[in-house]
């Protein structure tokens, strides 16, 4: 009898996720060994919980190391240890994401070797995602080398405000591959980032980008407005957890938006959620989605719902379609985060809360409301 090709050990246990199983068919015969090991070594964790196997691995057996594709780094618990961190980074050529928890580590503290590497690391043709979390005095030239990496999310990051930002800087940049980007922070933080990437003789940086994740507070408002303007072009998708009233400019591309609303401690909708909404109208006239998320926060007693006030754009003369023409689908999301009451009885009054609101979308279709307490029991 011939010997079963390669290839079909291969495929099979390629849709195995199971890592114990992956351990067990990597001691079971020699032929399953190099595709349990691609898959085990696939996604990688350096520092944090249940990590330490994975770094002692990679240390002993080096050649593991060209089948991560997927890496996790939790600096601080890699202090002692950036050597072994420069020396992954430089060795995973075939990376397709990164994300790098710092926990406000300061950028100067991970020394030359572990900096460099990074920058390097983010020059890889594979790398398709970058998250960085919690970092203090970066390098404008980590953002820069982020520009050429098409999907980014910078998370409470801090720029070296002593550094003087050079035009050769600018000048030397990597063409820019960026299409999505996510700023999970307001204020200062994100206005120097925003400062680097709406750079007058660098417009490129933004011109590609088709998906924004943002958040807007009154002290970022105007940079949030001025990234959004210089992607106006391509940005097919927005997602926005304002803090106020928002002003949101003409985006004639514009298909999807998500709206996260967080319920406050007067436990009602904020008064700044019907201005918001009603900007849609004028700004996003080839809109087809929107979602708007209702974060209901670990307060006690529970929520009370709005007093049933139609929102002007979805009033009753919404049937007459002469705005939002191309509007399909209004998917309004009650996100569960209250411990202290009982997810679905909050969604049964949460839905003709919702429909009260919006009558103009009484049989069209259009309107649908879910749950997720997905993160009840977090």
């Amino acid at each position: 009898m011939a010997p079963l090709p390669q290839e079909l050990f291969d495929t099979i246990i390629d849709e195995i996720h199971d890592k114990e199983t992956l351990k067990a068919c990597a001691l079971a015969a020699t032929s399953f060994l190099p595709p349990s090991q691609r898959n085990l070594f696939r996604k990688i964790r350096l520092g944090g919980h249940r990590s330490r196997d994975a770094s002692a691995s990679l240390a002993e057996f080096p050649h593991l190391v060209s089948y991560i594709r997927d890496l996790t780094i939790y600096m601080w618990d890699m202090v002692s240890n950036f050597a072994a961190v420069a020396a992954v980074l430089r060795s995973v050529q075939n990376i397709e994401s990164l994300a790098v928890f710092g926990r406000a580590v300061n950028w100067n503290r991970l020394g030359y070797e572990a900096s460099s590497a990074l920058l390097d690391c983010l020059s890889r043709p594979s790398l398709r995602f970058l998250y960085l979390s919690s970092m203090r005095g970066v390098s404008a030239a980590l953002i820069s080398a982020a520009t050429a990496i098409p999907v980014v999310s910078f998370f409470h990051i801090r720029l070296d405000v002593r550094e003087e930002i050079s035009e050769q800087l600018h000048a030397s940049a990597p063409a820019p591959r960026l299409r999505h980007l996510i700023l999970g922070d307001a204020g200062p933080a994100v206005r120097l980032i925003c400062d680097f990437l709406l750079h007058p003789r660098k417009p490129a940086y933004t011109q590609q980008i088709e998906r924004l994740e943002i958040r807007i507070d009154q002290h970022s408002a105007s940079y949030d407005k001025r990234i959004m303007t210089a992607c106006a072009a391509t940005l097919k998708y927005l997602a926005v957890s304002p803090a106020d009233v928002i002003r949101l400019p003409l985006l004639p591309s514009l298909l999807e938006i998500e709206i996260k609303v967080f319920v406050g401690d007067s436990r009602r909708l904020p008064a700044f959620f019907a201005p918001n909404l009603s900007q849609i109208a004028s700004s996003l006239p080839f809109v087809e989605t929107i979602t708007l998320v209702f974060v209901v926060e670990p307060l006690h007693p529970e929520v009370e719902w709005p007093d049933g006030t139609p929102l002007p754009i979805f009033g009753l003369s919404f049937m007459n379609r002469t705005q939002l023409l191309h509007l399909r689908q209004v998917h309004c999301k009650l996100l569960h985060r209250n411990v202290f009451s009982e997810a679905n009885a909050l969604f049964d009054r949460f839905v003709p809360a919702i429909e009260s609101m919006m009558p103009g979308l009484h049989g069209t279709g259009i309107l649908e409301c879910t749950l997720d307490d997905s993160q009840h029991e977090l």
